[in-house]
């Protein structure tokens, strides 16, 4: 999400503190065909092969991500290491990260380089805190899928990131119970509501109880979690949380049938059907992955880190992997998003800063980061070098469907100067729609459109 150009007539609003803005952040930011093998890293320009002399302190690197994660971007290192003498030294987080990054930027002790989700775009840019980026100038760049890079660009065309891994959410079915029951494999909204009832009444692990549901809900409005996870429903109803033009201003979308559309599917599955996990309204992710897990529910849409976790356990022979749900309409979308690497505006290391990002998105550094140590996750999911093709690179048929859900279907959330923020407002809204049977969505969404429209206005981004 962007500050956007001004326009010669409108002037440039004056950028709030950097305090002011880490503060905001710190209340709440959650706003993502040949398989080359491990080989040397051969540069592709003379900046990444002669780089800068080799610095004897190691490049600070913040990325949030798991300790599993971290076991990956470990191997990562090491290899980057070997081949250029830059020690790297990592900090890694999930729940806090956004937390602690801010108070490194109130205290101006930021690392060098940071690797979080394209939702953080905005926010970075408008903090001041990441330096521009120039594309001809990182080695590798014309061999990155432009989709990718588009989630690096604001609407006025400057680049502050490089892409590093990209993914699309799909559909998580409980292979097993579906085949028992003897149920096709859903395809739209109203078959994975018939499948999403069938679980819940039907038995599927038979254990004589009435212990199984149909669709995992994460309908927790901490960091936004509610509007993050309705969003490829309502991309699929042919909807948005905010219309933008091609200035980066724009008005709230959720008046338009696509937000009530997306409510009363829902609202059916909560109150009707009863086919969610129970306590799905307040649900966490770490929640809602566990009720998939434990075989509490059956269905999921997720993204495809869930891959590996699933594989584990339910186990991989249990679960399926299937392309998003058509919408009402027949409209086929699901969100995307991806990793993306900073440079920090402070840094005294850019050379190696840049060499290290290089690395990562070439053909061996995307190869690392997607196939993980033992006990590693991967970071790199779908790979953002148009020389690798995920389902090669995965060794995994399943990452070439999220490839194509990608590429094919896939639908990034807003670019705003602080999308946290709105995302957060949406959230709050939808919850409180979702939580109450005797709710009128209609009249909901048009107060939540219009708490959306003065959020737009703050960030001074609200078209006329």
């Amino acid at each position: 999400m962007s500050l956007p150009a001004p326009s010669p007539t409108t002037a440039r609003p004056r950028r709030a503190s950097l305090r002011g803005l880490a503060q905001g952040w710190l209340w709440g930011c959650a706003w993502v065909s040949l398989c080359v093998g491990v080989g040397a890293f051969t540069p592709a320009a003379p900046a990444l092969a002669q780089g800068a002399a080799v610095d004897t302190k190691p490049l600070r690197i913040w990325t949030r991500s798991s300790k599993d994660g971290r076991k990956t971007y470990d191997a990562i290192a090491a290899a980057f290491t070997a081949q250029t003498g830059v020690r790297v030294v990592y900090f890694n987080a999930t729940t806090d990260f956004e937390q602690r990054l801010a108070r490194a930027a109130v205290g101006r002790d930021l690392p060098d380089i940071i690797i979080n989700d394209g939702g953080s775009l905005g926010q970075f840019v408008s903090m001041g805190i990441v330096a521009p980026i120039q594309r001809a100038e990182i080695a590798g760049s014309a061999d990155l899928h432009e989709r990718a890079w588009r989630t690096a660009t604001l609407p006025d065309g400057r680049v502050f990131a490089v892409p590093t891994s990209a993914q699309a959410h799909v559909l998580f079915v409980r292979k097993d119970w579906r085949e028992k029951l003897g149920l096709p494999a859903p395809r739209t909204w109203d078959d994975v509501a018939a499948l999403a009832r069938a679980f819940t009444e039907r038995d599927p692990d038979g254990n004589g109880r009435a212990d199984t549901y149909g669709l995992v809900l994460p309908g927790s409005t901490a960091r936004g979690y509610t509007a993050w996870y309705l969003s490829s429903f309502l991309f699929q109803a042919g909807g948005d949380f905010v219309r933008l033009g091609a200035d980066g201003h724009g008005r709230a979308a959720l008046n338009e049938p696509a937000a009530e559309q997306t409510l009363a599917f829902f609202k059916r599955l909560l109150c009707v059907d009863k086919s969610v996990q129970p306590g799905a309204i307040n649900a966490s992710t770490q929640e809602a992955n566990r009720a998939f897990i434990s075989g509490q529910a059956g269905i999921y849409l997720s993204g495809p880190y869930h891959i590996a976790l699933f594989d584990r356990e339910p186990g991989a022979a249990k679960v399926e992997v299937l392309p998003a749900p058509a919408g009402p309409g027949g409209g086929r979308a699901t969100l995307a998003g991806g990793e993306l690497a900073f440079i920090s505006k402070t840094t005294q290391r850019r050379a190696d800063a840049q060499r290290f990002i290089e690395f990562l998105i070439s053909p061996q550094g995307q190869t690392l980061g997607a196939r993980p140590p033992k006990g590693g996750l991967p970071v790199v999911r779908l790979p953002v070098n148009r020389q690798l093709a995920a389902g090669s690179l995965h060794a995994d048929p399943r990452w070439a469907l999220v490839s194509d859900e990608y590429l094919q279907h896939g639908k990034a959330l807003p670019l705003l100067p602080n999308a946290s923020r709105v995302q957060q407002v949406v959230a709050d809204g939808f919850n409180a729609t979702l939580a109450r049977c005797n709710s009128n969505i209609s009249q909901d969404l048009q107060a939540l459109n219009r708490k959306v429209d003065a959020e737009l206005a703050k960030q001074r981004v609200l078209a006329p």
